[in-house]
């Protein structure tokens, strides 16, 4: 998973470059290849196919990092309101078809001859327990932890599912039928978003750009290259930025919108002949690099402390 935010730049780069240099191919225009001079206005075909590639990376950008605030938010609300947040709000009216599937598990591995561990069975007999005659997940009692309780079942179960789907010693038809009771009626109960924590979390990001924007416009417009971004270098970056953002995002890969964008502005760049700023690419690679260590070394920090005042 890692793998991918080290590769998403180079691609980010190369297929940018690439783009470029097919454009020129194709568009002989030169006022494409330029950059902007003054107040010079870009012709109305131009601004359309830049609204559009902006657009984009804008919706692309969403899918991504919206992913990452919408888990944020969800995880403090079940921190703080477990007994409401630890099982889906969306369709509560699925408590059935989980305690169905709890039940259809067990006839599965026997069917198939497996023999179930300990941990995914007990895991199963509290499902059994308590869902058994309910009609919704609202039917559980609030007033005492049944509800967490019913969560972490459900999530271990699941875990146990995955990796026996990832074990290649059992029967493909079996570890195909686990996958899909995993996906399609277990997961449902425990991994959800509230429609009012998408819509808030993605009125944050665009009010965050709004704000913001111009930072990161002349940064990206004016300090990557020695020259300012052309028309036709912002189209091919942003078009590459926004499809390797789509692609990851729906294949569930970790990427950055800002590693992707701003290798794809340094691509055609270079492709453009337009030249690098040595110093502003350093400053951003060593923000890349110290990111991740930084985030994981933080966040242990704080968990530490926090175990030695509750603790």
């Amino acid at each position: 998973m890692g793998l991918a935010l080290l590769i998403s730049p180079l691609v980010g780069f190369v297929f940018s470059a690439l783009l470029l240099l097919v454009l020129k191919l194709i568009f002989r225009e030169p006022r494409l290849y330029i950059p902007p001079q003054g107040d010079d206005r870009p012709p109305g075909w131009i601004r359309t196919v830049l609204i559009g590639t902006c657009g984009g990376v804008s919706f692309a950008h969403g899918s991504n990092d919206g992913q990452k605030g919408m888990g944020l938010l969800l995880l403090v609300l079940i921190g703080f309101f477990p007994l409401h947040y630890a099982l889906t709000v969306n369709k509560p009216d699925i408590a059935p078809q989980v305690y169905a599937a709890a039940g259809e598990l067990r006839g599965d591995y026997a069917k198939a001859g497996v023999e179930m561990s300990k941990k995914l069975a007990d895991n199963l007999a509290v499902i059994e327990r308590e869902l058994q005659g309910k009609a919704s997940f609202d039917d559980l009692p609030r007033d005492q932890d049944t509800r967490w309780e019913v969560r972490q079942a459900v999530a271990a179960v699941t875990r146990e599912l995955k990796a026996a789907e990832a074990d290649p010693k059992l029967p493909a038809e079996f570890r195909a039928k686990l996958g899909e009771r995993r996906k399609k009626q277990l997961l449902p109960a425990v991994e959800y978003v509230p429609l009012w924590v998408v819509i808030g979390t993605a009125f944050a990001l665009g009010v965050g750009t709004t704000v913001g924007y111009k930072r990161i416009v002349k940064t990206v417009a004016e300090k990557i290259g020695k020259q300012h971004l052309t028309y036709a270098q912002g189209a091919a970056a942003e078009t590459v930025a926004a499809t390797t953002i789509l692609v990851t995002a729906v294949t569930g890969l970790p990427v950055s919108t800002t590693h992707v964008l701003n290798s794809g502005v340094a691509g055609t760049m270079v492709a453009n002949r337009s030249g690098i700023q040595g110093q502003t690419v350093a400053k951003i690679l060593t923000a890349w690099v110290f990111t991740l260590p930084s985030c994981i070394i933080l966040a242990g920090t704080l968990f530490w402390i926090g175990r030695l005042i509750v603790g």
